[in-house]
């Protein structure tokens, strides 16, 4: 009897015991619970804080983004606006130019024209005057009218507003520019050579490769007169050279300002302090990049050598 006792002590005893390290465990794994629980909380409340800030973030992105995407739109709007006005400010100073070379080119028949007006009453007077005489006269003054109407026509198809791209012959084009300022380039006294290694036709808009290239050899002018040279010449190279044609303009005033020759293609840079614009070089630099080609300048010996390159 006394032995059952012992063992149900025993057993009541480990029980005991095992109820206490039970209830430990139990209140241990409550306690580890609150706390991984109460990190749970916290690190959900960071992730909500975080969320929070992440869409406010996105936020201020979307609104950065837009109002980047306004001031992109409105500085292109501007830079448009602003290129159009140098092309009518280019355009008017050309303007200005075909009309001057105009008044020289119609000066001369003009005069030749009244001249033979003059004779007409006096040859009348010596009984010069017949059929032959008539037709002559005739003749030479359908020849004078024509020629001022060639020059008139010429002017008016370099003014006209043309964006359709079409080949061209380089060789007529630029001697179709030659015409605009051959009376100019007679009363400066200069020459001009055009050699054509290659007789090509271009791809591109006529009249802006005319607009080039009457602004470099206009340049050239300048530069003679503001130099006071006496042998002026321009010279015009056109060749092929590995799949590239290419338009050299070349002169003898002496070259380009090494300090600036990195400068004149960019818009209202001059060197003509009052009397320029600043536009001429800009607007063909930026016609031969429209026109998929490419505009340099270099000097060479006693002068400048302007290029184009087209593909």
């Amino acid at each position: 009897m006394k032995r059952k006792n012992d063992n149900t002590q025993y057993i009541g005893k480990f029980l005991k015991k095992d109820y206490i390290n039970f209830k430990d465990g139990l209140f241990e794994l409550l306690d580890d619970y609150k706390r991984k629980s109460e990190r749970l909380d916290k690190i959900i409340k960071q992730s909500d804080k975080m969320q929070l800030r992440l869409l406010e973030a996105n936020e201020q992105l979307d609104e950065y983004k837009n109002n980047l995407e306004k001031k992109v739109e409105e500085e292109i709007k501007k830079r448009e606006e602003k290129e159009k006005m140098l092309i009518e400010q280019s355009k008017f100073a050309a303007m200005g130019e075909m009309i001057d070379a105009i008044a020289h080119q119609w000066a001369q028949p003009l005069g030749i024209l009244n001249l033979k007006l003059s004779m007409l009453d006096f040859d009348f007077q010596s009984s010069k005057i017949d059929e032959e005489y008539i037709k002559e006269f005739q003749e030479k003054a359908t020849d004078i009218i024509e020629h001022m109407n060639t020059t008139l026509n010429e002017f008016r198809t370099f003014f006209r507003p043309n964006k359709e791209q079409k080949y061209f012959n380089v060789k007529e084009m630029i001697e179709k520019v030659f015409l605009f300022v051959k009376d100019e380039f007679i009363k400066f006294k200069i020459h001009t050579k055009l050699e054509i290694l290659d007789d090509f036709e271009l791809m591109g808009i006529e009249n802006e490769f005319k607009h080039i290239i009457l602004n470099i050899i206009n340049n050239s002018k300048d530069a003679f007169v503001e130099k006071n040279l006496e042998n002026r010449e321009i010279f015009i190279k056109v060749y092929e050279e590995n799949d590239e044609k290419i338009i050299e303009i070349s002169d003898n005033a002496g070259g380009i300002d090494k300090n600036i020759i990195n400068d004149i293609f960019k818009a209202n840079f001059t060197t003509k302090k009052d009397k320029g614009s600043g536009i001429g070089l800009y607007m063909s630099y930026q016609i031969a990049k429209k026109n998929n080609t490419e505009l340099t300048a270099k000097n060479i010996e006693n002068g400048a050598l302007f290029t184009l390159k087209k593909r």
